[in-house]
């Protein structure tokens, strides 16, 4: 089952066209691809939407997160439109491929793989809304400011399957995330990790934590370019975690002097600065999981519009991510 992407109508709206993938009574969100000259708050483009003839009334987000009129929009933003009473957790839930008992899920950021103690929305509501009931499994999990494929399974033939492809190391997951900083081509991240609070007593991960795990990283340069306006070199870098520690990722590239873009939970910038002179603040961290792959299957999330269009104002070519 190949991956789909919102189907354009008039150019800006697009639903999932598969109606067979989100069985039962959910009606998928609209997206809405934020384009130059659609204007710059959310109302701009919610009269846009009208005019094409959108049904209005539910809530609105911007980029995941529940967006006010007066919120500022820019290219490469997406708005969704959720119809009257939807469960947010639903919107837009787009099932990359579904066979015995396994499912990869296309998660957006902004929503929690799970539900937590703020609220019942996350990506495996959406999918039990999709699939009409039944038991879900997030098999892998994503941070909330984290996008991309998702592995769940449905019952315990199922769960067990993936354990044991799991405990073999035949589940292979693969990461784009754009950093900033020189970095050697290649090279393998190993610093030990282990959970603590910081000052704000937020959970994160480091080296210096009373009880530490092993965490393996590797990593391979796909892409630079020279930032603007001080010339520093960005790149998009591949990561394939050997372990599955909490944002194992998003602190070993910050132990390597590169923090991800948007991360500031581990020191990531929270805006860039266009060659216009532009500020561009950052609301999701710019790391996706593009693809999961077992011995029987596997499923690849395409790269969203908030990386590419942050790629294109640090200077690079769409192109780019072709590898």
């Amino acid at each position: 089952m190949a991956p789909w992407s919102p189907s354009p109508v008039a150019g800006r709206l697009g639903v999932c066209p598969d109606r067979s993938r989100c069985r039962g009574s959910v009606t998928p969100a609209i997206q809405w691809a934020v384009q130059p000259g659609d204007g710059s708050r959310v109302r701009d483009v919610l009269a846009k939407a009208r005019d094409l003839g959108a049904v209005l009334g539910g809530r609105v987000l911007l980029n995941g997160r529940r967006a006010e009129l007066d919120d500022p929009v820019e290219p490469g933003d997406r708005v969704d439109l959720l119809p009257p009473d939807q469960p947010a957790g639903a919107r837009a839930v787009q099932i990359l491929a579904h066979r015995d008992g396994i499912l990869f899920a296309h998660k957006p950021a902004g929503l929690p793989t799970e539900p937590t103690p703020r609220g019942p929305d996350s990506l495996v509501s959406g999918i039990i809304e999709c699939l009409n009931g039944g038991r879900v499994h997030a098999a892998t999990r994503l941070d909330v400011a984290v996008s991309g494929v998702v592995l769940c399974t449905l019952g315990r033939d199922a769960a067990r399957r993936v354990q044991h492809w799991r405990d073999q190391g035949q589940l292979h997951r693969t990461y784009v995330a754009i950093l900033p900083g020189p970095l050697p081509a290649t090279g393998t991240w190993e610093w030990p990790l282990g959970k603590l609070r910081d000052r704000a007593g937020r959970n994160r991960v480091s080296p210096h934590a009373q009880r530490t795990r092993p965490a393996r990283t590797k990593f391979e340069v796909k892409a630079t370019v020279q930032g603007v306006p001080d010339g520093s070199v960005m790149s998009i870098v591949e990561l394939n975690p050997a372990t599955g520690r909490m944002h194992q990722l998003r602190a070993h590239a910050a132990l390597a002097k590169a923090p991800i873009f948007g991360d500031r939970t581990y020191g990531g910038a929270r805006q860039v600065v266009d060659n216009d002179g532009r500020v561009h603040l950052l609301d999701r961290v710019a790391l996706h999981a593009r693809r999961i792959v077992l011995p029987a299957s596997s499923a690849e999330a395409p790269i969203p519009n908030a990386l590419l269009s942050l790629w294109r104002t640090l200077g690079g070519k769409d192109g780019d991510w072709d590898w």
